[in-house]
């Protein structure tokens, strides 16, 4: 194994006697380079991925890579990271209880470390923080497709080389069908899974192609993996460090710079060594604060409160990353902590599982916070308002009336509702409104017969589409919240008490009263004509007369729809 230890002058600090350890210190940025992991948030295809690092800003890296090309401007923010794998990291006290010591780091070249060791090591790591993962939980259909991707893209490169009389194969994989798998790991327990099967097919694609190494395999490429197998982990700063490392590495191009490095290799050093021996020289030094838990609950805890307390993000990128990038034990042991510094843990929670379930109406048409969002999917906060009104039972007012009608269902039915258990009405809202309680059934029922009574989900571009809120009299803000508090209406005016899903299905029919109300009655052009959905006069209109005419599907459908 070839490693690297580098060691820095350091503090160590307790800020409680309950609290993990701070190191403090500086090293060039370089060095961290090569030491710390950047787990990211990206996309693979349809699918968001995890980790929670943000995508790099090229524009905020440029502003950095200028400002430190000043070697007068000053940092003072320290990078945040923590351990990732502890036995690499060692402080050694100068003397005893003395809060001064030495810093040692110890890293593998990572340059010489094939593909299938890192995705090895990955699966190992991921069985270690859940008992539940071994061979029995992949799914093997979906391995078997995963090799015959990549046997089908080596026979293409095999043929494309064949037919090159200059032999100039290409010598790198791009991605292929799954698209940039960049940093993928680590959500909740069925997702987990998924991860993990596709770690382990990718392992049996090199194996049965008798492939070590590659940059890439189906989409998972070396530097996505080193995130998580790094000994540390950056928690928060990773544009600084970027600008950082590129500000060094345009002052080794300068004249100065060659100078240097023909110096170097003048005095024994291979070239590649003498340039990096360089670059590391003009490396300014950043300070780092280290936290000294390899936990992935906290580094997520850590993440969320710099992020949310002190650089605010999209709430539908934090709840995306709050809910998706731990295990279901390992969010269970911050929970508390998070909803005490503000973060409304559960929301997300139940919002992110509506985004990526295979059963939610709703599933990749939210806007997630991440590169690649479309602009006319529905926004995150759309879908916590509608979230709330099934789950708490409550801002069930409909645009042109003054009663809220869930909570008055719930004041008045929800004691005899049969898809709750508990004694007191407390315990029955608390089984209700669990992030994964009967309300999601409901929910996902509910605007899944919303869709595929009136909508058109095959094509979004018509006016009762399906999936793009640009166009589609259906699928916005409006006209999903007028639905759900009209049938709220329906329940609490016909005391409905919802005793089984039975019933509850029962109840969408008659209130579609039995399939006379007209499916098609998004489907029409309602003459807008620059008037915004969300207008209060419009919201107000809109709300009155699908009322209306649902109560009396038998009248005409309202024609009347820009105020």
């Amino acid at each position: 194994m070839n490693e690297i230890t580098h060691t820095y002058q350091a503090f160590r600090t307790l800020q409680t006697a309950e609290s993990k350890p701070l190191v403090l210190f500086a090293a060039p940025a370089l060095d961290i380079e090569e030491w710390v992991g950047v787990p990211q948030r990206r996309r693979l295809g349809d699918e968001e991925t995890s980790g929670f690092q943000r995508e790099e800003d090229p524009r905020r890296i440029r502003e950095l890579t200028r400002f430190f090309g000043d070697r007068h401007n000053v940092t003072q923010n320290p990078l945040l990271a923590a351990l990732q794998d502890p036995e690499k990291i060692v402080f050694e006290a100068l003397e005893p209880d003395s809060p001064f010591g030495e810093l040692k780091i110890t890293y593998e070249d990572y340059s010489k470390v094939s593909m299938l060791k890192l995705l090895k090591r990955l699966v190992v790591r991921l069985e270690e923080r859940v008992d539940s993962l071994n061979d029995s939980v992949v799914d093997q259909a979906r391995v078997t497709r995963l090799l015959e991707l990549e046997s089908q893209r080596v026979d293409s490169e095999n043929a494309d080389e064949s037919e090159d009389l200059n032999g100039d194969a290409a010598s790198e994989y791009n991605g292929g069908d799954e698209g940039d798998a960049a940093t993928v790991l680590l959500a909740e327990e069925t997702r987990i899974v998924e991860f993990y099967t596709e770690l382990k097919g990718r392992i049996k694609v090199l194996e049965h192609l008798g492939i070590e190494d590659i940059d890439a395999v189906q989409g998972f490429t070396k530097s996505a993996l080193l995130g998580y197998l790094k000994p540390v982990v950056l928690v928060d700063g990773q544009h600084r460090l970027r600008g950082a490392v590129l500000s060094a590495r345009s002052l080794a191009k300068t004249s100065q710079g060659k100078s240097n490095i023909l110096d170097a290799v003048e005095g024994g050093l291979d070239p590649a060594e003498a340039e990096r021996k360089v670059i590391r020289d003009l490396s300014r030094k950043l300070p780092v604060s280290l936290l000294m838990d390899e936990s992935p609950s906290e580094h997520v805890f850590q993440f969320v409160v710099v992020n949310q307390k002190a650089i605010p993000m999209g709430k539908a990128l934090l709840g995306t990353i709050v809910s998706t990038s731990l295990s279901r034990d390992e969010l269970q042991q911050v929970a508390k902590r998070l909803q005490g510094a503000g973060i409304e843990l559960e929301d997300s929670q139940a919002v992110a599982y509506l985004t990526r379930a295979e059963e939610s109406p709703f599933r990749n048409l939210v806007q997630t916070g991440m590169g690649g969002d479309r602009p006319d999917l529905l926004k995150w906060s759309v879908l916590q308002g509608l979230v709330s009104i099934f789950r708490k039972l409550q801002g069930g007012r409909p645009y042109h009336a003054k009663v809220d009608y869930a909570k008055a269902w719930r004041d008045s039915y929800f004691p005899e509702c049969g898809l709750v258990s508990g004694d007191s009405e407390s315990e029955r809202l608390e089984d209700w409104s669990r992030p994964d309680g009967p309300w999601r059934e409901v929910f996902i029922r509910f605007y899944s017969k919303i869709r595929d009574y009136f909508g058109d989900p095959g094509d979004v571009d018509t006016l009762n589409g399906w999936g793009s809120t640009s166009e589609s009299n259906l699928f916005n803000k409006i006209s999903l919240t007028i639905l759900a508090c009209d049938y709220f209406d329906f329940i609490y005016t016909k005391g409905e008490p919802l005793a089984s899903f039975e019933d509850f299905e029962a109840s969408l029919d008659k209130w579609l009263m039995g399939g006379r109300v007209n499916a098609s009655y998004f489907n029409r052009d309602w003459k807008l004509e620059g008037a915004k959905k969300d207008q209060l006069v419009v919201k107000h209109l809109w709300s009155q007369n699908w009322h209306e005419y649902r109560k009396v599907p038998s009248s005409a459908m309202p024609k009347k729809f820009k105020p």
